[in-house]
């Protein structure tokens, strides 16, 4: 398994004696809640934004984009697409806004300028795009300011959202986020992750989101951040994560704390059965079991979790490629470098690769093509980017999957496939004009109600 060690460099950031870390911006007589040194906050900020997306969201999400079967107690419930107010109330309130990530990041940002306040940016992108993939429309302009008596933000558009997730990247690139680490760390304590790198693919990623509403424009842009992203899995920002109970991979965690309620997806293990998919013995080793289990990649304790892989970021770059009518060995290229770097990172022997590789191929149609791409790419984010594949499902179409034959029609009427998630009880107990105003500007509060950049085509 690959060993950079983001848990080594955020322990190091809060012991750090550099003046320009642990002192900024700080007026000592006027001290406030927000004015706390960025070294006290980027441990947490950093460790829960990777729990997100393989959390409680990316369990529900993985669930929902059939990775995952739900066996039993409230995994049957998100199997059935019943999914209610209260079911993503922990990731919107402790995951990301009230006492999570992005309230972290917040603090930091307001606090702090130039470097310091650069990787915040990045990380603050990142949590903003996992909150409007699910639920659309969301308070960000005027949200993190309780203190100052705002305590009911209005919800800003999907749309100017995702303008803001760019804006904050591009900011964070040029404030210096790669030169900032070796001040927040030390020297080498990162090893070799390219930060400047991460944030183009950041970039990449959350304009390939918009494929269904900016077309090829949105591709096209998609590609010319990837060609500044990083190049290698040894420098992709991955959290990994030490072996205390408590502070363990959330999968592992989930399945110790709740056995036999959740096993990885029969429809997944069966198209990789139907591809001689050499992977399969590194996701489970009975068709049931996911966590825990020796020789499983994902599922222990100390399993990583990358902010974005390289793996998706050559998936990215070969559905660019097709959609702004590159060529098609161009496109076959990165998709087979994609597919290699998730096998070899996770540890497939290289004769296994290269056979389950050397077979791969693109024709057809542009929309043939992409189905490849995709299907191939549900595969590889198991485990460790689930949110990511149900945006893919949500914008291309793909993979085919048949929604599941128990849906009950409680809060997904149609019974196909949920588009989103609702908002969260304590946004219609705390926040209802506006929670209404955002309920109404999308047009529904149903799993099957479309948000603006996943329209269902």
């Amino acid at each position: 398994m690959k060993t950079i060690k983001i848990f080594i460099w955020i322990a190091l950031i809060g012991f750090s004696t550099s003046c320009e870390i642990t002192d900024a911006n700080i007026d000592p007589d006027n001290p406030s809640a927000e004015s706390v040194n960025a070294g006290a906050i980027y441990p947490g900020m950093i460790a829960q934004t990777h729990r997100n997306s393989v959390a409680l969201g990316g369990r529900i999400a993985g669930i929902i984009i059939q990775h995952f079967d739900g066996l039993d107690a409230q995994q049957i419930a998100y199997d059935q697409y019943n999914i209610g107010e209260s079911d993503s109330d922990d990731l919107w309130d402790f995951g990301l806004y009230g006492a999570g990530s992005m309230k972290d990041a917040y603090v930091i940002i307001q606090n702090n300028e130039g470097e310091i306040s650069a990787l915040a940016k990045l990380y603050m992108a990142a949590n903003l795009g996992v909150a409007t993939s699910a639920w659309g429309d969301i308070p960000y302009s005027d949200a993190f300011v309780g203190d100052q008596g705002n305590l009911n933000p209005t919800y800003d558009t999907q749309e100017s959202v995702y303008m803001e997730i760019q804006s904050l990247l591009t900011e964070a690139i040029d404030e210096g986020v790669a030169a900032g680490i070796g001040e927040f760390a030390g020297a080498g304590s990162t090893d070799d992750i390219d930060w400047e790198g991460v944030a183009h693919a950041l970039k990449a990623r959350y304009y390939l989101h918009l494929t269904s509403v900016n077309g090829t424009t949105a591709a096209q842009n998609a590609l010319t951040e990837i060609q500044q992203a990083f190049s290698s899995t040894t420098e992709q920002p991955d959290f990994v994560y030490s072996t205390p109970a408590q502070n363990a991979n959330p999968w592992f965690l989930f399945d110790n704390d709740r056995p036999s309620t959740l096993g990885i997806s029969q429809v997944l293990v069966d198209e990789m059965k139907s591809q001689n998919d050499p992977r399969l013995p590194f996701y489970t080793t009975d068709e049931v079991n996911f966590a825990g289990v020796e020789g499983l990649f994902w599922g222990q304790a100390d399993s990583p979790t990358p902010l974005i892989s390289y793996w998706e970021v050559k998936f990215i770059e070969a559905e660019a490629i097709v959609r702004t009518g590159g060529s098609d060995a161009d496109a076959l290229d990165a998709l087979k470098e994609a597919v290699t770097a998730n096998m070899e990172y996770i540890g497939v022997e290289g004769s296994e690769i290269s056979s389950y590789v050397d077979a791969l191929s693109l024709s057809g149609s542009e929309d043939d093509k992409i189905q490849t791409i995709i299907n191939e790419k549900w595969v590889a984010l198991y485990g460790n980017a689930p949110l990511e594949s149900w945006v893919d499902f949500r914008r291309t179409g793909y993979p085919e999957l048949t929604p599941s034959p128990d849906a009950v029609p409680n809060v997904n009427p149609s019974g196909i496939v949920p588009r989103r998630f609702l908002y969260p009880i304590s946004e219609r107990q705390a926040n209802l004009e506006n929670y209404n105003a955002a309920i109404q500007a999308q047009g529904g509060h149903l799993l099957d109600d479309d948000i603006w950049a996943f329209p269902n085509n």
